[in-house]
């Protein structure tokens, strides 16, 4: 999913800094599902623990917290009356929440240290809640099986899932490196 948002780290010391980002969401980037009109947030919280000499490689524990809405048609099923709807077009939102352990580098690319890039790598879980809304009274989504591997299930409510957050980040300093040590 495409986003954009601020990101913004305090270090209390050279070892540690309590790091942040907000995200809009706005585009579904790979067509998932055929959702339309997307729209959310994503939200991410990191206490870092700088290791090394140079302090810059760190390890983290992560907390996400992602909220997105779209437009979605899918097939919903009632067992009374025997009956289906099928590509019945409905708003839906899901929200995510995941944890994760992730280990990262920063890399200077300006000779006044004030621009760098920023890699991360982790691994982790999340669960899925989805809500969806104007469904007719008494049809429900029926799960389908199938998927591969590890691939998300993006319709399956409830489900919990492994994940593997990757992040490249351009990142501006403001401060003074130095007034730390």
């Amino acid at each position: 999913m495409s986003s954009i948002g601020p990101c913004a780290g305090f270090r209390f010391s050279p070892g540690f800094e309590l790091w942040l980002e907000g995200s809009y969401i706005f585009h579904n980037l790979y067509k998932i599902q055929d959702w339309k009109n997307m729209s959310g947030y994503r939200f991410i919280f990191q206490p870092r623990y700088y290791v090394g000499k140079g302090h810059t490689l760190f390890i983290t524990p992560e907390f996400r917290l992602k909220q997105f809405s779209y437009t979605s048609a899918l097939s919903f099923v009632n067992k009374t009356m025997n009956d289906t709807l099928y590509n019945y077009t409905h708003r839906a939102s899901q929200v995510l929440a995941g944890g994760a352990f992730v280990i990262g580098g920063q890399f200077v690319l300006s000779e006044r240290k004030k621009i760098f890039l920023e890699v991360t790598a982790g691994i982790g879980g999340k669960l899925r809640h989805i809500n969806r809304k104007n469904i007719p009274g008494g049809y429900e989504y029926e799960v389908q099986p199938g998927g591969f591997g590890l691939a998300p299930h993006y319709n399956w409510d409830n489900d919990g899932t492994p994940y593997f957050p990757f992040g490249l980040r351009l990142m501006w300093q403001l401060n003074d490196p130095k007034k730390l040590r």
